[in-house]
């Protein structure tokens, strides 16, 4: 084994037991169903996908990884179990709880997040929204003015004025 021949087939051979454990152990409830369904890494990274308007690249990044490895794993390839750990995660935030901890922007985007509270009525949700765009407009407005008050600043530095003596 000193020669490494057989140290590398022991890796794969417990990366395919790995797999094999992997598969068995992941599922997930199904609400709708009431029932218990394996759920392929491939079917994850597509909901996952599918929820966030993610493109394969963006999904790589958050994942650590490159886009090719996305794009091996949504045709079928298994991930290693940290990346599988990390996969199942981002699925259970994005899909299972709907977080994205994207930033919410514009109008449409926090209208549905408003839509989603339960127990407001839509004047509720008229109300909020107007809340919410106002306070955009003026922090938006805000900071354009105080970008435009660093801009009219002189370079040279103030003189102190000294004292006589």
């Amino acid at each position: 084994m000193s020669d490494g021949t057989h140290g590398n087939a022991y890796y794969a051979q417990t990366d395919n037991m790995q797999a094999e454990k992997y598969a068995h152990a992941d599922f997930s409830l199904s609400a709708a169903r009431g029932s218990v369904r394996a759920m392929k890494i491939e079917e994850k990274i597509r909901a996952i996908m599918a929820t966030t308007d993610w493109k394969q690249q963006k999904l790589a990044e958050l994942l650590e990884v490159g886009q090719s490895t996305v794009n091996r794993w949504l045709a079928g390839s298994e991930p290693r179990g940290d990346r599988r750990d990390r996969i199942n995660a981002l699925y259970s935030q994005v899909v299972e709880n709907g977080r994205t901890d994207e930033p919410i922007r514009g109008e449409a985007e926090i209208l549905a997040v408003l839509r989603r509270i339960a127990g407001l009525t839509e004047t509720d949700i008229n109300v909020a929204l107007t809340v919410i765009s106002n306070a955009i407009r003026v922090n938006t407005a805000g900071s354009e003015r105080s970008d435009a008050d660093d801009r009219s600043q002189s370079a040279t530095p103030r003189r102190e004025s000294s004292s006589s003596r």
